[in-house]
């Protein structure tokens, strides 16, 4: 079977079943793992089988041999090689402090402190989830660090980030944002 890229913890299946023999007779598989990491303690399911499979324990390469026989003879050794990545971890969103801003301000949004386990690049999406009923508040940049947006009304809006490191979303994380109390504004008239 071809070569193969996983990460390690993931199961993988070798597969044999396009080897042949030009004069019908029935085969028998011979599967070794010739190549581990050091420490590695990966042993294949079922040597014997067609389509044995198993865990690469450790990051690495793991190398394969498959020998077929046809009850007179064997063939030669053919390998397959799996290269066995750090497993991904989900990166974790953090929408910053729940703050509280006077209507007619700018709310500014911020996703500076998410993060990566494996420091993979993240890219950010913000959504406003919750706003009063009549807001008009959009996002200066759903794909900003810190976007913006202004409290047009009085109330409790809600933002959201999912921030993602190429692979995977992390979990959303939201932020609220309340209106604080603005000082009324008396007129007396002329």
């Amino acid at each position: 079977g071809p070569d193969q890229s996983v990460f390690s913890g993931t199961a993988v299946t070798l597969d044999g079943s396009a080897s042949t023999d030009a004069d019908g007779d029935v085969l028998s598989w011979a599967w070794s793992l010739t190549v581990v990491p050091a420490g590695s303690q990966a042993a294949l399911s079922d040597p014997t089988a067609v389509m044995p499979t198993f865990m690469p324990d450790l990051v690495g390469q793991y190398i394969a041999q498959l020998i077929v026989d046809d009850g007179t003879v064997q063939s030669q050794p053919v390998t397959v090689t799996i290269n066995a990545e750090a497993a991904n971890t989900i990166p974790v969103a953090n929408a910053g402090m729940d703050q509280s801003v006077f209507v007619g301000n700018t709310a500014v949004l911020d996703g500076s402190a998410s993060s990566d386990a494996d420091g993979d690049l993240l890219t950010y999406q913000w959504s406003l989830t919750v706003i009063p009923p009549g807001s008009a508040a959009v996002l200066s940049n759903p794909a900003a660090v810190n976007p913006t947006f202004t409290v047009d009304l009085p109330g409790l809006y809600t933002a959201q980030l999912v921030v993602n490191d190429g692979m995977l979303d992390s979990t959303p994380d939201p932020v609220s944002i309340s209106t604080l109390n603005s000082r009324p504004v008396a007129d007396a008239g002329q």
